[in-house]
């Protein structure tokens, strides 16, 4: 049993000695940090959270825990493989201040001489459990650590359990200490049983059709049991956001003949969601939202979502109906209209939308592919004519398109390392006016390098191109702008494009490039500088520049990003304070 430091002042304090001493935080010498402060822990040492703070003790309270303290030591170290570990204590009296030194030799370590690590049953013939076996630590010659062996040791249950060995034990599980030799024996078996294979598949707790998730079972009856599938199948219905929670064992109780049932336990969570708020954006100004979500409409599972936006320079309204798409690629069938309205000092349309689309995931991609019909007004020029009279134009373009993102990264709140592109291609005719075709490709590139713990490097490239024989019909809302928080800081919302008196037309083409360096001063906060240039042009680039510092914030709701940055060049070289919330991918 172990004696701590707390169980030792309870005695002191009951003590019938008047006299009483200040215990000063007890100096270790002889070990690294890591070990000291892995002895204060075990032995619960007065210093360990505040080394500037004394414990009162009785003199009687004093003297058990000096008498007792280097055994503690000893003993506290065995686990880590020091079996020959020497504690010596002196103590230092300064008026009623007591200072404890311990002095610590360690000794040579405890090292694996032979390792008998093996499985019986159906796994001996199982590769991946042959990894596990072949990677158990400690291995010879390495030293024996108590912790690192049960957590080896434990993974291989849990991968036992994970590739369907229901059955599994140990038949052997003996460590022979031998202290003169400074030498540990591992004699450590399992017998594993057969694997089992899937029973059938139950889902529990539901007001769907019966057989509706049955489409995202990714395996079948008689098949053998591997948790990944297991785990793959509950991101599915997760990402279906109907459930508050979602459980999947295997009922083991029933395992017959080897098959082991499924269940599937959900709990439904709200059927219909709302959401209000104030907010302001440096592109859009100040404004409101107001959304609706109906999680399910029927037994099919189908969704319906009511979004609308009242800002400053921006208003919208935008009505989503969604059908679970099980086949091929996890998913969703889309229906939708979006009204928008952009009204900005530099370019302003109007315009409404159809379309219908079908989103997936594979591997790292995320997959839309759709068919949209466009109707827009916007403001264009007479030509040869006074150039400061503008009238409406109407253009109405029809045009599949297809958008891939690929993301990868080490970390999903502070990567260090990881990397993100976006793929955007379309393709149509503007059947209103020209009967023009067109074709458009846009590519993104975001990448983060971690320069160590606290620095990272983030880069961000962007290009695009747009085709067409009538370049005058294309929708302004579809052509290429540079400007804002996630382009060229320093500069407005689409401020940069071509412009024909004060109204900004975008480009043909657009390229962005940017170059961040980002300090973090603790786990929330961080500091940033940066340097942006792009443009969107028709057929000659210029040199947009743009440079600045920022703050981030970790916060509960995701990373929040405060610009402020100068703008060198463009129509009104100025400085932009810029907002994002997002993530850094």
């Amino acid at each position: 049993m172990r004696l701590t430091l707390s169980f030792l002042m309870g005695i002191g304090l009951c003590a019938t000695s008047a006299q009483a001493a200040e215990l000063l935080p007890v100096k270790i010498n002889g070990v690294d940090e890591t070990l000291e402060a892995y002895i204060r822990s075990a032995v619960d040492l007065p210093g360990a959270k505040d080394s500037q703070t004394a414990v009162t003790v009785s003199e009687g309270r004093l003297g058990y825990y000096v008498t007792n303290l280097n055994t503690l030591v000893e003993d506290s170290l065995e686990p880590l493989g020091y079996y020959h570990a020497k504690s010596n204590s002196t103590l230092v009296r300064n008026g009623d201040s007591v200072q404890i030194t311990l002095s610590i030799e360690l000794g040579a370590p405890v090292t694996v001489r032979n390792s008998n690590v093996n499985v019986s049953g159906d796994a001996a013939k199982d590769r991946f459990i042959g990894f596990w076996l072949e990677a158990f630590e400690p291995q010879p010659k390495q030293v024996f650590h108590h912790g690192i062996y049960e957590d080896n040791k434990a993974q291989i249950e849990q991968a036992l359990l994970d590739r369907g060995y229901f059955d599994q034990g140990l038949s052997a599980h003996t460590v022979q200490i031998t202290r003169a030799e400074h030498s540990a024996d591992i004699d450590l078996s399992w017998d594993s049983g057969i694997r089992y294979r899937y029973g059938e598949v139950e889902f529990t707790g539901h007001s769907f059709k019966p057989d509706l998730f049955n489409k995202l079972i990714n395996f079948k009856q008689g098949q053998v049991y591997s948790q990944p599938q297991i785990n793959r199948l509950q991101e599915s219905l997760s990402k279906l956001d109907y459930f508050s929670s979602i459980e999947i064992v295997p009922d083991l109780a029933n395992k017959h003949e080897g098959e082991v049932p499924i269940t599937v336990s959900l709990v439904q969570g709200k059927r219909s969601t709302q959401h209000a708020s104030l907010r302001f954006g440096s592109e859009t100004g100040l404004g409101a939202e107001y959304g609706v979500e109906r999680r399910w409409i029927n037994s099919s599972g189908h969704k319906l979502d009511f979004n609308v936006a009242w800002a400053q320079y921006e208003q919208s309204f935008t009505a989503l109906y969604r059908i679970p798409a099980f086949e091929w690629l996890d998913g969703w069938y889309g229906f939708g209209i979006v009204a928008r309205n952009e009204e900005y000092d530099t370019s302003n349309s109007r315009y409404i939308e159809l379309s219908a689309n079908r989103s997936g995931e594979y591997r790292n991609w995320e997959l839309l592919a759709s068919i949209n019909v466009r109707r827009e007004r916007f403001d264009e020029f007479i030509p040869d004519i006074n150039q400061n009279v503008p009238f409406n134009l109407y253009t109405s373009v029809v045009y599949p398109e297809f958008n891939a993102v690929w993301r990868k990264s080490n970390d999903l709140y502070y990567p260090t390392s990881g990397s993100a592109w976006y793929y955007q291609a379309r393709t149509g005719y503007e059947f209103e006016k020209s009967n023009a075709p067109f074709a458009q490709v846009t590519v993104k590139n975001k990448r983060i390098i971690g320069l160590n713990d606290d620095n990272r490097l983030l880069l961000r490239a962007e290009a695009g191109a747009i085709w067409t024989n009538d370049y005058g019909f294309f929708p302004p809302s579809l052509r290429f702008y540079a400007g804002g928080d996630q382009s060229v800081r320093g500069y407005g919302y689409k401020e940069i494009g071509e412009y024909i008196g004060k109204l900004n037309y975008g480009g043909r083409y657009l390229l962005v490039g940017s170059v961040e360096y980002e300090h973090r001063l603790n786990k929330e906060w961080a500091v940033a500088s940066f340097v942006d240039v792009g443009d969107a042009f028709e057929r000659n680039p210029s040199a947009n520049f743009g440079a600045g510092v920022g703050a981030r914030w970790r916060s509960p709701i995701g990373p929040v990003r405060v610009d402020l940055a100068y703008g060198f060049n463009g129509p009104t070289p100025g400085i932009g304070l810029h907002f994002a919330i997002g993530s850094d991918l």
